[in-house]
């Protein structure tokens, strides 16, 4: 189920270099989001540009009815949407695209993002560590890219500059053994990930950031080839399971 809906905004704030925290009321989503879903809205109050912008659920809270997003301003729209001010209504869809799978319990689960791909990560996070031992590892261009996390779970750090954490790629922090990974980032980051899962042999699902024009799966604008089919991002995913991109190590590229 999806609603189509004006949400008011309730608080905007700029948390780190080009990255803000946008909070809405909008009941109704709230109360079915699933982590790993995401909303579609019309950055501005009318109709430029057209096209609406994907943003990856970050956090919810049922009870009040609001919905948080994390985003990164790179390019006109989403320095638009920064600009929105608290009171201004947003035309939104949601909840829209396939979420994580989470009915684990008692696992050993370590999360994976780069840079701004921790948004949907917070969320599902949170409903991971109710039942899982859940570490995170975040990796960022520096310091500077690396807002504080809401959240009070194991997290390590690392940076290209070594400003945070470490020097090096987030794949180097992943020297446990996990039961299950989950990841999202820019898709050099997601393809590393997979394939040291399909070399260690640890179910993994990967959330895809891609460009929407519909949301819905209508017009095919976000098509992927996967090794043995074609996917709409938007409506097949925004997540996967890493084989079903990437194909497993004999066919990883």
């Amino acid at each position: 189920m999806k609603y189509h809906l004006k949400a008011t905004l309730l608080k905007q704030e700029k948390i780190a270099r080009d990255i803000y925290s946008l909070t809405i009321q909008a009941d109704l989503i709230a109360q079915i989001a699933q982590p790993g879903q995401f909303v579609h809205l019309r950055v501005s109050q009318n109709l430029d540009p057209l096209l609406r912008r994907p943003l990856s659920i970050c956090n919810l809270d049922k009870k009040s009815g609001e919905l948080t997003f994390w985003y990164q301003t790179i390019g006109r729209g989403t320095k638009l949407l920064s600009q929105l001010l608290p009171g201004d209504t947003l035309d939104i869809i949601g909840p829209l695209g396939r979420g994580f799978q989470t009915d684990f319990s008692g696992k050993k689960i370590a999360l994976v993002a780069g840079g701004i791909g921790i948004a949907p990560l917070i969320f599902l996070a949170k409903k991971l560590a109710l039942r899982n031992n859940v570490k995170i590892f975040w990796g960022a261009k520096n310091k500077h890219y690396l807002p504080t996390l809401p959240l009070n779970i194991p997290l390590e750090t690392i940076t290209e500059d070594g400003s945070s954490g470490k020097k090096g790629l987030v794949t180097s922090l992943l020297t446990e053994s996990f039961d299950y990974l989950f990841t999202c980032g820019p898709q050099p980051m997601l393809k590393a990930v997979a394939h040291l899962a399909f070399q260690k042999g640890i179910p993994l699902q990967v959330s895809l950031e891609s460009v929407m024009a519909c949301g819905v799966g209508a017009c095919s604008g976000c098509l992927i080839k996967g090794p043995k089919k074609q996917f709409k991002v938007c409506a097949d995913g925004p997540v996967f399971w890493a084989e079903e991109v990437y194909g497993g190590e004999k066919n990883d590229s």
